[in-house]
């Protein structure tokens, strides 16, 4: 198949959720079938990943960004009536790039990652299959219920016009893909007409694996982009109400902060004696190698945390709330803990952090079960079928047609 994937944002290096998912699929694709991974670019230091991107996906296409002037456009969407989220990621230049590479040869289909991208594949002509991953309107509303006015009011805004948007693209789109069935569910609430399926999240399992673990003091870890809203309040909200309640039971418990770009919320919480924030960190296994126990205390999110994956896959025990573990079929008390009373969620830590034995049992079907639910060969492969389906009947229309 000629494939044209569109990414909202460059998927190198796969540090984040939706860059992780991307990256995957791209280079399973590109293993393949002739594609053309175009994405968009918001932070000049991105381009050092287009290199060792290109050594996976041959063919790239993206459109730079200039931050001010996308947050502007983002602006003249609120004043227009229509969500801030799609005209921050328009690009004139993209837009004309993929023209040219329409012109060259046709594609099959267009496989779009992420509700900015839609923006782009709608207009080409082709059967679109529309990789939503998370509902991210309700991401929104999660946040104005967590914010004051006025980032409420614009939260709640860009919440129902977003919602309004994705609606209207499960209208067109051949195929709508969701990343857990929680999502599929809550995507067909608003728009029951979308055709839809779940392509599970995967995880790296040869990446990600199980080490052997010194001893060393109690340490709990949590990891993601530091400067992420969700992130943000987990940690805030674990600092305050959760580790307290640990080291009234475990005095010497540490906890490291592992991501990039922490906030200044974040720095701050350095202030607190053996909590660390480390910042961006060329790769993230040491610190899980250090850590005793993986925290995932989300107030707010949607879909599957890669966070919480990438533990499990390392034999690393994990304790989440409700909200971390949502996306995930693993059963709670066996493959993880679930706890939202923050008393609850310190007892199930500190439990951990006491016993060796109820941490390697925890830690062993964890991996097992990412190992049966969660590897991107069997995601990919069911994802690379579908494309495969649709690209034939839109084959047989074309020579129908004739």
């Amino acid at each position: 198949m000629r494939i044209l994937m569109l990414a909202h944002r460059i998927p190198y290096p796969p540090h984040t959720g939706d860059k992780t998912r991307a990256f995957h699929i791209a280079r399973h694709l590109a293993r393949r079938h002739d594609l053309t991974l175009a994405f968009l670019v918001d932070e000049r230091a991105d381009l050092s990943g287009l290199a060792p991107l290109r050594d996976i996906v041959p063919t790239l296409e993206f459109g730079l960004l200039w931050k001010p002037w996308s947050l502007l456009k983002g602006l003249t969407g609120l004043a227009t009536g229509g969500p801030l989220s799609l005209p921050y990621f328009r690009s004139r230049s993209l837009r004309q790039r993929l023209a040219g590479r329409m012109a060259e040869a046709p594609y099959d289909l267009v496989y779009a990652s992420s509700t900015p991208t839609a923006q782009y594949a709608r207009a080409l002509g082709l059967p679109v299959v529309m990789d939503f991953v998370d509902v991210d309107s309700d991401k929104w509303r999660q946040y104005a219920e967590r914010s004051r006015p006025p980032l409420s009011w614009l939260y709640r805004t860009e919440g129902r016009r977003l919602q309004a948007a994705e609606g209207d693209i499960a209208r067109w789109a051949r195929l709508c893909l969701l990343a857990t069935a929680s999502e599929e569910s809550l995507l067909r609430s608003f728009a029951p007409w979308a055709e839809t399926a779940v392509i599970p999240n995967g995880i790296d399992l040869d990446y990600y694996r199980p080490i052997e673990r010194a001893a060393a003091p109690a340490a709990v870890i949590f990891t993601g982009a530091m400067d992420y809203l969700p992130n943000i309040d987990a940690v805030r909200y674990f600092c305050d109400e959760i580790l307290p309640r640990i080291r009234g039971e475990v005095p010497d418990t540490r906890f490291y902060i592992v991501g990039l770009n922490p906030s200044t919320e974040v720095h701050r919480l350095a202030s607190i004696p053996g909590v660390t924030v480390t910042g961006t960190v060329p790769d993230v296994r040491p610190y899980y190698a250090r850590a005793s126990v993986c925290v995932a205390p989300l107030r707010m999110g949607r879909g599957v945390q890669n966070k919480v994956l990438q533990a499990m896959a390392m034999g690393l025990p994990v304790v989440a709330t409700g909200v971390a573990q949502r996306g995930l079929d693993a059963k709670p008390g066996t493959h993880l803990h679930v706890e939202d009373d923050p008393a609850a969620f310190a007892a199930r830590v500190a439990g951990l952090l006491s016993s060796p034995a109820a941490r390697a049992t925890m830690g062993l079907q964890g991996r097992a079960f990412v190992e049966a639910h969660h590897a991107w060969d069997a995601s990919c492969s069911r994802l690379e079928g579908m494309l495969a389906g649709i690209a034939r009947q839109h084959g047989e229309a074309l020579r129908t047609s004739a």
